[in-house]
């Protein structure tokens, strides 16, 4: 079963909030609202959703190998502008997919190097408001994370109705502890993957856990491909990909695929990405985590 996200609203000691559980679990997290992640996507097979992707140009679309490695391009769908599955937004567009193309060195055993483009038959529509790309980078270590999608919200459940959105904490990996019960070299490449959790247990922490709107969150299933991100001066940035998880708590690691790895890759195969317009959009002075003016 594919990953997505469980966003969950989190305890405690740094937000101060009451805890909910049921069975062991931490429920609730963010909705997201028009216009908060303009850039994410919804990958669908027969009009069902299974992973999420993000928005590298007008005709191409981010995602991991996992997700559609082996697929067939023509049962593929992109949904983007989309906050709700259910109710159509009103700037939502349904393109179709023309070809799906992993990196080269995707190993489906481990999962290394877990990335892949989606090309559209047709180009969507931007209006650097509620439908827009986004760019990537490196990772900076001392900023929080956000990921959002349409994730189950409790281990064996079904995609979510709504987007939705938390954050993650950065975890440094080490020779001795690579990211959870993932094993270095094994399950997991230092230079091309990052380690996320909000198990309080991690004893180093590269981005301690931030007191913002968003709540904290972990991935589940039906998530695989939905961008980690960052806001560098006020810029949302994706710096990785969802690639697989090992449980659906906020005490559960999930890896990433390294997105700044593959730039020659991304570039050689899709192209540049688009420039901005010159006057963009009006915003207001602030954002927060979300990239929300």
């Amino acid at each position: 079963m594919k990953s997505v996200l469980l966003l969950v609203a989190v305890v405690c000691s740094v937000t101060g909030l009451p805890a909910l559980y049921d069975n062991g679990r931490i429920f609730g997290g963010g909705t997201a609202t028009s216009a908060q992640f303009p850039y994410v996507v919804s990958i669908t097979e027969n009009d069902r959703h299974f992973c999420g992707g993000f928005i590298y140009s007008a005709r191409w679309i981010i995602t991991t190998a996992s997700c559609v490695a082996g697929k067939t391009a023509s049962k593929l769908k992109v949904v983007v502008g989309q906050v709700s599955a259910i109710t159509a937004d009103p700037n939502e567009q349904t393109l179709t997919v023309y070809t799906i193309t992993p990196v080269p060195q995707y190993n489906s055993t481990n999962k290394f190097n877990d990335i892949a483009l989606l090309k559209l038959s047709a180009d969507i529509d931007f209006d650097y408001v509620n439908v827009d790309f986004v760019a990537y980078n490196e990772l900076v270590n001392n900023l929080p994370a956000v990921v959002m999608g349409w994730g189950s919200t409790f281990e064996g459940g079904l995609e979510s109705v709504n987007l939705h959105y938390g954050e993650v904490t950065l975890n440094l990996a080490t020779s001795t502890s690579a990211c959870g019960s993932y094993v270095a070299d094994v399950d997991f490449n230092f230079a091309t993957m990052i380690c996320a959790s909000n198990n309080p247990e991690a004893a180093t922490l590269v981005a301690p856990p931030t007191a913002t709107e968003s709540p904290l969150g972990s991935p589940c299933s039906y998530d695989e491909g939905s961008p980690l991100v960052q806001v560098m001066d006020k810029v949302p940035t994706v710096v990785g990909i969802l690639s697989k998880t090992d449980g659906c708590s906020t005490e559960s690691y999930g890896v990433y695929t390294r997105v700044s790895i593959f730039y020659s890759w991304l570039l050689n195969t899709a192209g540049p990405q688009p420039i901005r317009p010159t006057t963009p959009a009006p915003t207001t002075t602030t954002t927060d985590i979300t990239g929300r003016k």
